[in-house]
């Protein structure tokens, strides 16, 4: 006669699955640090090219800078923060619905190959500084002042 035994469900999952455990390898790994350093400013302004006039430029280890002359004639200028080849992880723009950004103010960009156009609507002719923080690595911030 065979004899069977109960065996507790979570037991059994347990023996089933014991070779599917993952390690402690890479589970709390991070992901690695971007780097901003070769970024443009890429929209209407320039045919959303990667022209060196329009690549931001470091001032410290978390601040990039690019200043350019945009003409106020009431309508916005799209644009996106990204690099030469508009690699997904570096295509920064917004999450969701755009909005005009406003000036002195700072706005949280989305980096990856989804993010929406960021406009901005100047209210005079002048040149302005575009200026990505980059201290939070995985969601750098944008702003827009009246350069000196």
């Amino acid at each position: 006669m065979v004899k069977l035994y109960k065996i507790p469900f979570f037991a059994a999952v347990a023996f089933i699955t014991g070779c599917a455990v993952p390690t402690n390898t890479g589970l709390f790994s991070t992901a690695p640090e971007k780097n901003y350093t070769s970024m443009y400013l890429r929209g209407v302004f320039n045919w959303w090219d990667a022209t060196e006039a329009f690549k931001f430029k470091a001032i410290d280890k978390d601040t990039l800078i690019v200043d350019i002359e945009l003409i106020a004639d009431g309508q916005p200028y799209d644009f996106k923060v990204a690099d030469d080849t508009w690699s997904p992880d570096f295509n920064c723009g917004l999450a969701s619905q755009s909005m005009p950004m406003n000036l002195n103010n700072q706005v949280e960009l989305y980096c990856f190959n989804d993010s929406l156009n960021l406009q901005f609507i100047p209210l005079e002719t002048a040149v302005y500084r575009f200026e990505l923080d980059i201290s939070n690595n995985k969601y750098p911030e944008l702003s827009v002042t009246v350069a000196n």
